[in-house]
């Protein structure tokens, strides 16, 4: 049975740090850091398999979806002002809201930025 215990968390988070110091734009820190989290997390978890490029009903098109987990990429160091970050909050927000539909269902998913 999938357990969360049998994560390491030390050991994801090395492992992306060590994927957006290597990775020279987007596409390369999606294929490291996706194989990181495949292998170290959502297999682990049993989460469904990614899909990335995924585009929604609403037309939005996030970089990959794990089951209700939404990822956004970035390419390396542009997150490091506010507003590139603030912006990809809201980017990511709009998808949750579209996916989810109604407000009662936002708390389904999870959105996460790297």
């Amino acid at each position: 049975m999938p357990s969360i215990e049998q994560i390491d968390v030390d050991k994801v988070l090395a492992g992306l740090k060590h994927a957006a110091a290597t990775a020279g734009n987007e596409e390369e820190l999606r294929i490291k850091a996706s194989s990181l989290l495949e292998n170290e997390v959502i297999l682990k978890l049993g989460i469904t398999p990614g899909r990335y490029e995924y585009t929604f009903i609403s037309g939005g098109r996030p970089d990959a979806l794990y089951g209700h987990v939404i990822i956004e990429y970035k390419v390396p160091g542009k997150l490091s002002k506010e507003p590139d970050v603030a912006k990809a909050k809201e980017q990511l927000i709009g998808y949750i809201k579209k996916e989810a539909e109604v407000e009662d269902r936002f708390k389904l998913f999870l959105g996460v930025i790297l």
